[in-house]
Order: C-alpha cells, then structure tokens, then sequence
C-alpha cells in the first residue's frame, strides 16, 4: 500500500498551527485532559511535526467532546476542532463510533441527536414521530426512563449531560393531532398476531406489528391497559390523562383490545393457534411481589411492595399507619415510601440492604424520596416483624455487611449487629415475580408438555424473543426479568421484528419520519459561540416539597420553550461530530 499524503499536503489548516506557541492554555482549558492520555497541547505538538499516523490511533482524537473550550482559550484562534475531526477519519475504522454514545446507551437505540435538533427548530411534532420510531410511548418515557443516554451522554465529559429525558416530554407534551400518520399502516398482511399483556413491551409489539400490516389482537387481564404502567407506577410520577393518550394513540392503529382476558384462565395458548393467529407474544409482565418467609409477615398490616401500589392505583382505601417501614432498595420500595407518605403517614422509612452507591432503585427517585422526608436506612435487612395481639408494634434490623459476592452475584451476608425500631405499618418491596403457571399445561410438542421456564421467567433466544414452542414469543418482565420501562418497550421492539420475519416479512420495523428528511442532516459547520462549553443544565422545575403531601399531583412540571430551547442547544451533536470528520476528510481528498 502507497503511504498516505502528508497531513500539510492534504490539509490547509495545519498552516494555523505555526502560530502556535506551545502556551498550553488549550491544555489547562479542556475538561478531559489527562484522561486516558488525552492533551490538546500533545495533540498540536504531534500535528507540527506531521505524526499523523501516530495520533491518529492514541486516544487524543477519539476523547475530545468537540466543545470548544480549547479553541475560546487559545490566543492564536487556531481551529483545534478541525484538526480533531480530521484525524478521526483517517484514524482506524475499528475505533471510530458508529453512533453516538446517548444511542448506543439507549436500549431501543432512540435518535437523540436527531430529535434534539427538531425540538430546537421548534419542530415538535417531528420530534416525536422520530422518537416512536423505536420506542411508541414518548411522553410516558419522558416522564419514567431511568435515561441511561444521560449517563453515557459526552457533554457530562464537559460539564453536565443534556437533560434528555426533560426534551422527550417536552416534545411529547407539546406535539400536534398526528392520530393520520399513528394509524397508518402498511397494506394488510392477513395475518394475525395475538398479544398477551397489555403493558409496555406488548403494547410496543403489538403497535409495530400493526404498523406493519398484521392483524393484532392484544389481550389484557385487567379492566385497563398499561400494565405496571397503571398499575404499578404512582401517578405523581405518570399521570393517567398522559398514559390513556398514548395508549389511544396506539390503539389508532387498529389494534383490537380485548380486557379482563387472563391467559390460563379465559383462553389457553393453543385456543388462540385454533382460532387462526399465526404468532402469539407473551408479555404478560412481572406485576406480582416476591415474597419471602419472615416471622410476623402475617400481623396486620403487612403489605407486600406490587400489591400495594396496585390497590393504591385501583383506587382503594388503604389506611395508613402513622411510622411506616418500608422494606427493600428498588424502584417499588421508593415508590411505596413515597406514596405511603401521600396516604397520610407521619413518618416513613425506608430500609435496604444496599449501602447508597448500590441501591438499584432511580437516583432521581431516592432523591426525591429523602427531599420528601423519607427516611432511607441503608445496610439493613429484616430480621422479624415484631408483634402483639396480632398487629405490628415494631421491626427487628439486621446489619447487612455485604449484599454481593467476589463474582457479583446477589448473596447477603449478616453480621450480629440488630437494631429494633418502632412501627405499625410494614411494606415489603423486595422484588417482583411473574405469574408463569400457565405455562405448565402449554402443550406445543408431544416431547415438551410446557413452556421452559428458568429461573421464574420465561425461557427465550436474546436475540429474537422466540421461546422453544412455535411460532411464541415472550418478552418484557416475564421473560426478560424486571427491568426499567425502556428495557421492555426495547423487548416489544426486538420481538416484533422476529415476528414479522417469521410470518414472511423482512423485519424492518421503522414507523417514523425518515432521516433523510432531515433529522441528521442539518446544516452545521461545527462552529459555535465562545462560551459554549461553559453553558450550564437546567433545573427542570419540579412542585415544592410543601405542596407534595396533599395528594398525588406530578411533581415534575415539565420545562417552557425558553428552558428546553437552551438546554438542547447544549448538545454536542455527536453525530454530526462523526458525519463531518468523515465528510472533511472526503472532501478534501476530492478537491
């Protein structure tokens, strides 16, 4: 192979760089120098001396975040930015990202970039077509995600990451009537698909598939859709006119919506093959608690984490004691706490066996739990539920001095250390669990009476959601195990292309506004105004502590145009970032 042209030769701005005078203000300015070896100043020093080769493939290009603080620092005006995109293209092909690092993050890979952009131009209703183009249920995310784009997003390199999940709920809340393009489908299939559970991941494949052509039918236990979607999260946190949209919206499509349908009970697997559907989805959700045995579970009142919520969302009158202890560290236990305080307990503490950096619930969530005034007891587990005449007077605490082991997996260990403190109330929230029963007498071989299941869930192909019986899938908490609402809408997601390729389609399942229209091709030069690097996040307004106890208004109100216009202007454009290195560098060979 010929060697490559020397940078000089293929590039004019190296000519920028005899101005330099190896100051380091560029250095001392850029938030990621000397991680992983990155140096603006290396960086120019190496381009001086036409090292191309050799910097293109150390860490210095693929490390900067393009925020051009090195270039507002330097004295010179070189165009640093420049220099670090070139050198990204011509580096190995192995190492330069394919997408940016908020959708590699993202479980249903949503373009952020893209529909950051629309909500910048004002373009809300494309912004939201271009979120449902992988995941159905924007403004629900917008207000539930646990956002792992936020934690992988590069701009927290520079100082915070884009407040992603407040733009989704903006561009949610905001969009106009598209129930034309929602229920627009692909022309009829004639074949037919059943959906078992109406929560997130059967509500996600059920609207892919019809968007597809299929015929869809979901089937739904309870009275209403959503799943733990209604049934499972407050409504301070997701407020029910939010969700009955969305899912309408959804239902647009033409799916048909059969409730109070119990799988096991109402209609068996092999029912639905003998009334013509060619393909069933399972995802019936892990809307049960999991239980242990615990002495005095059985005093009064002792709730369990799932079943608790649920009563709450159907409605129920729950008298609350005045100290509630909640038992456990997820999403549920926080949810509990938080909303036993909104029934009217006087004091609530939470208890887990995690310490603070390893409680699996939402940091947000915990957040909001200790503002309200939730007690959080970190390294406890319960030892016994204390009692008489058959009501709870307090709970007996074991210190837990390490909930995993040397390989990670969950295995608590106790020391002697046991606190007792006073309660009339407990709330166990220590898991969820499917209810798989149904799948023992699912005849689909006559090698193979049931449906495997492992480990309480459904046995399935990652990849594709398939079980061992033909033509079943399953995915979401049931077969997938309790995850965040993201992971299951991802689920739904993965199935219905598996489906639609086993009932003879191609398995594209793309419903929204195309890129080529312009989600990731807007005019940009990488050029932005000096101070750019140092504009700060928003605080997304949120209901004063004062005003939560009342009752269950949202606490989270959602940014105005002025905020959700500068925050997104934050964002760093990554992938722009990664079409203009390979752009420049073409442009230049062929000119």
């Amino acid at each position: 192979m010929s060697a490559k042209p020397k940078f000089a030769e293929r590039f004019d701005t190296i000519a920028m760089f005899r101005y330099c005078e190896q100051c380091g203000r560029c250095s001392s300015a850029c938030p990621i120098t000397g991680v992983n070896g990155f140096n603006i100043r290396r960086l120019v020093r190496h381009v001086e001396l036409d090292l191309i080769d050799d910097i293109a493939s150390s860490p210095l290009p693929w490390f900067c975040a393009a925020c051009g603080r090195c270039e507002d620092a330097c004295p010179n005006g070189i165009k640093i930015l420049d220099i670090t995109r070139t050198l990204r293209a011509i580096g190995p092909e192995d190492r330069f990202p394919k997408t940016p690092p908020c959708v590699q993050a993202c479980p249903a890979g949503i373009d952020v970039p893209g529909y950051l952009r629309f909500i910048a131009r004002g373009e809300n209703d494309k912004a939201y077509q271009l979120i449902m183009e992988r995941a159905p249920l924007p403004g629900v995310l917008g207000r539930v995600c646990t956002h792992p784009c936020e934690t992988a997003c590069k701009r927290g390199e520079v100082n915070a990451p884009i407040a992603i999940c407040a733009a989704k709920r903006y561009a949610a809340d905001r969009a106009g009537d598209l129930s034309a393009w929602i229920s627009a489908t692909a022309p009829e299939t004639g074949r037919k698909v059943a959906v078992i559970g109406a929560g997130p991941a059967g509500l996600t494949a059920g609207f892919y598939l019809r968007k597809k052509g299929h015929q869809v039918t979901v089937f739904e236990a309870r009275p209403r859709p959503g799943g733990m979607l209604r049934y499972g999260i407050p409504r301070y946190r997701l407020p029910e006119d939010v969700l009955e949209k969305e899912i309408n919206q959804l239902l647009l499509a033409g799916i048909q919506l059969k409730t109070r349908h119990k799988l096991g009970v109402d209609f068996k697997i092999e029912q639905l093959r003998q009334d013509g559907f060619e393909a069933v989805f399972v995802g019936i959700g892990a809307q049960l608690s999991r239980k242990i045995e615990l002495e005095g579970s059985d005093l009064n009142p002792v709730h369990w984490g799932v079943e608790f919520l649920t009563q709450v969302a159907e409605g129920r009158s729950i008298p609350m004691g005045e100290k509630v202890v909640v038992i456990g560290g997820g999403n549920v236990a926080v949810d509990a706490a938080r909303t036993a305080l909104r029934l009217g307990a006087r004091q609530v503490s939470l208890a887990c066996l995690e310490t603070c950096a390893e409680m699996p619930a939402d940091a947000r969530e915990t957040d909001q739990a200790r503002k309200e005034g939730v007690e959080l007891l970190y390294s406890w587990g319960p030892g016994r539920i204390i009692g008489s005449d058959g009501r709870v007077r307090g709970l007996e605490l074991v210190r837990c001095s390490s909930v995993f082991d040397a390989q990670g997996k969950f295995c608590p260990h106790f020391d002697d250390t046991k606190q007792t403190i006073a309660a009339d109330q407990v709330i166990m929230a220590i898991g969820q669990a499917s209810e798989t029963a149904f799948c023992q007498d699912f005849c689909f071989r006559d090698d193979q009476k049931d449906l495997p299941v492992q480990g309480g869930l459904i046995a399935i192909d990652a990849e594709t959601q398939q079980t061992r019986a033909r033509g079943v899938f399953a995915g979401g908490d049931a077969a997938n195990g309790p995850a965040t609402v993201i992971q299951a809408i991802a689920a739904g997601r993965r199935a219905a292309a598996a489906i639609d390729r086993y009932l003879g389609g191609d398995g594209v399942i793309e419903c929204g506004i195309r890129k080529s229209e312009g989600a990731n091709r807007q005019p940009y030069d990488g050029r932005r105004e000096r101070g750019f690097a140092e504009l700060e996040r928003i605080a997304v307004p949120s209901l004063p502590v004062s005003e939560r106890h009342a009752g269950f208004a949202e606490v989270e109100l959602g940014c105005d145009l002025e905020q959700v216009t500068a925050e997104v202007r934050r964002c760093l454009q990554c992938d722009l970032e990664i079409c203009l290195a390979r752009e420049k560098l073409a442009a230049e060979a062929g000119g």
